[in-house]
């Protein structure tokens, strides 16, 4: 990575910085990002445990609230 990007890239505001983060990952494509064979065995059990139990799965606000109460 060019450091001088880098530098010039931290001196923007927080939010500056998301909206680039956002920017640069939406010009990726799935070719740019490879998914391993390991991975896509992981997604592929978690896909057929989904399509085995459809009913057994927790929404993100409950996963959360569960996360924000345990000890730190």
């Amino acid at each position: 990575m060019n450091g001088r990007l880098l530098a010039e890239a931290l001196k923007l505001s927080p939010g500056d910085r998301l909206r680039m983060i956002e920017a640069l990952w939406e010009t990726l494509s799935e070719a740019d990002i490879p998914v391993t064979p390991e991975e896509r065995a992981l997604l592929d059990a978690r896909l057929a445990d989904l399509e085995a139990n459809p009913g057994d799965q927790s929404p993100w606000s409950e996963v959360r609230a569960r996360l924000e109460q345990r000890p730190r």
